[in-house]
Order: structure tokens, then sequence, then C-alpha cells
């Protein structure tokens, strides 16, 4: 990671610091013959344009953490100090807080002053309209271990979250381990669900896919594993693979010598939602995160994780991300790690972008507007 305290770390030579030990036995360091290179570190040198002041570090930090009014006043401050700097990011980061926490007359100020700065237009100020989501509650986590010890006690919260929407998203990501009891009691509830007009989505459904693959085999006819082999083609219908679902019917059918399950078609298999679509991809070519990334909604991590997965060269729109905070950027860290220089963030706010430079995310995606 590339945080800013790595330029203290690599300081000039100086008097103090090279005095040798023994230099009667020692031949002097000569800088210019060295082949010293800093590559060769663990340490990644970066370029000091990217580099934050203190001051928009402890902002940037601040806002993480939920503290936007006083990282508001500590940016008002800042400006006085930074006048005729033209430090344009430290003026951005505020023009994003003062949008943020709704204050237009504070706002219409600092456009007036960085018109004296910076002799150009401000950012204009945005009228955002109040619009009701319920993708909190149309979410439902499934737990690391489904088995039959635990599995009533998660239908029951299951169940819970089927009564409040007509529409769910179940994310699986987490489900490390499940047994045939656990899988033939939540495809009986998926299957319930489905004909009572509900829609399922999935999010991590590579994770469960995995899972339960690699607990099947074709032609290995033990009967113990078939709730198994139904779960994952069920999987297949509700995700809406037809081919995939097909090319397992065929395969649960010779395994077990039955007549294989018959695809639904999707018209037949769901009711029409009649609210705003839950998938967040709006277009071919980009994920449209539709709010802040935190870590009390896991959902909007699930579903970015399910897309950099399926995407060769992801792209991630944050139009609509006010605030990420540190234990998410910390997760979105991890994803970028995995996909270097493949992932591309674009139209994420000045303190966002603050953000993900202190995590060092920046140098592993490519920023866009």
């Amino acid at each position: 990671m590339a945080f800013s305290f790595i330029r203290k770390i690599i300081a000039p030579n100086t008097s103090s610091n090279t005095t040798l030990e023994n230099e009667s036995d020692t031949p002097p360091i000569v800088a210019e013959e060295s082949s010293f290179d800093l590559n060769q570190l663990s340490i990644e040198v970066i370029d000091n344009d990217s580099l934050l002041t203190p001051i928009q570090e402890e902002v940037a930090m601040l806002h993480a953490s939920g503290q936007s009014v006083a990282a508001a006043e500590i940016l008002h401050s800042e400006l006085k100090k930074i006048a005729g700097l033209h430090q344009t990011e430290a003026w951005l980061m505020l023009f994003e807080l003062l949008q943020q926490n709704n204050d237009k007359q504070q706002f219409d100020k600092v456009a007036l002053l960085f018109v004296l700065e910076f002799e150009k237009t401000p950012p204009t100020w945005h009228q955002h309209s109040a619009k009701a989501s319920s993708e909190a509650q149309n979410y439902y986590q499934f737990p690391a271990i489904l088995n039959h010890n635990n599995i009533d006690k998660v239908l029951i919260t299951f169940h819970a979250a089927l009564q409040t929407c007509s529409s769910l998203r179940i994310d699986m990501a987490k489900i490390k381990e499940i047994d045939t009891i656990a899988a033939a009691e939540l495809l009986a509830v998926w299957q319930r669900s489905v004909k009572k007009g509900i829609r399922l989505q999935l999010l991590g459904n590579h994770e469960i896919e995995t899972l339960l693959r690699s607990r099947i085999q074709t032609s290995r006819a033990i009967p113990a594993e078939a709730p198994l082999w139904l779960l994952l083609i069920e999987l297949q219908q509700i995700q809406g693979l037809q081919d995939e679902f097909e090319n397992l019917a065929v395969d649960y059918a010779i395994t077990f010598e039955v007549s294989p399950p018959s695809w639904i078609e999707p018209n037949k298999h769901a009711a029409p939602i009649s609210a705003a679509p839950i998938e967040p991809v709006k277009k071919q070519d980009r994920l449209y995160i539709e709010s802040d990334i935190l870590n009390t909604k896991p959902e909007q991590i699930a579903a970015i994780r399910d897309y950099i997965q399926q995407s060769e060269f992801p792209v991630l729109d944050f139009s609509n991300v006010r605030r990420v905070d540190f234990d998410s950027a910390g997760q979105l860290l991890g994803l970028c790690m995995d996909k270097p220089q493949q992932i591309t963030l674009c139209n994420a706010n000045a303190l966002v972008v603050a953000l993900f430079r202190i995590m060092g995310i920046t140098e592993l995606v490519t920023l866009s507007s």
C-alpha cells in the first residue's frame, strides 16, 4: 500500500547516518557507483503528484468514518492557509462535503472564492431528489455453514425476509459447508417462493456452485447426493441459464436413472416485478453501484465481487456513491489485488478517491470520469 508516511522512511544520507563503525576496515560508499534500486524494496515508489497532504488524509479518514461535518470544518480552516497555492483537490473535497451536508449557502460562498483562486467555473450544486430505497430490506445473506443442526433456524429468518418483498437478493458467498438435509430444505423453500411469484436474485453464485459441484459426480449414484444435484440445477433455473440447466439435468438423469427436471420458462417461473429492478448492472459495459459502500450493507460488496469475478475488465461506476467506509475499502482493495490494472473506477467523488489513495487502491486500478 502507498501510505503517505512512506515518504518519511527513505531519507537522504547525512554525515550523521552514514558514519561507519569501523572506517579503517570498510571502504567508503560512493553513491554514484551504487547499483541500489528502489524497485527491489517492498515499498512502492509513487509519484509525488498523487500524494495527499496530511490535512487531506485526515479529512478523507474522517469522512470515511462518517464524520463529514468535522471534515468540512477542517477544510474550511485549511482554505485560508492554502490560498494562492492552487491545491485543487482540497477545494473539490470541500465542495463534495458541502454538497453531502446539504449546505448550499456555504457551497455558494466557497464557489466565489474558487473563481478568484482558479479563474474558472466552480463545481455546480446538484439538487438531489429524495428517493426511497428498499435495498437493505430486499437482501438476505446465508451463513457459512448450512446443515441439519441450523437449517431450521436459518429458514425462519429467510422466511421473514421473504414476507417483506416481492423480490429478494440472496447472498451465498459465505457458504463453506452444506449437507444434503440443508440442501433439500433450501431447495423446497426456493421452489415454493418462486411459485408464489417472488423473484430471487443470486449473489455469490460462483462460490455456491463451486461448492456443490465438488460434492457430486456424474454416474456416482449416491441417493444422499440427489438434493445437492437438484439444488445446483435450481440455481441455473433462478439465473435463467437454460443450457447449463439442461446439461446438468441430463447428467442427473443419467446418474440416477430418472427423468430429468424440466426447464420452466422465465415468464412462468416468476411474476414480473413492479418495483424498480434489483439488478445492479444497468448497462452491459459497467456496474452501477446504487448507494454508499458500507460494512452495514454487505450486499453492495457482494454485487461488486460477483461482477468483478464475471468480467474480464470490470468497470465500476461510483456516480451514486457518497461514502465508502474503511472496512469496505479494505475488501475492495482485496478485489483489486486479484485483478491488478484490469479494473476501472469511474465517477468517484474526491473524498472517495482520496480514501482509495490512502488505501493504495488507486495504484491497482484506472481512474476515469
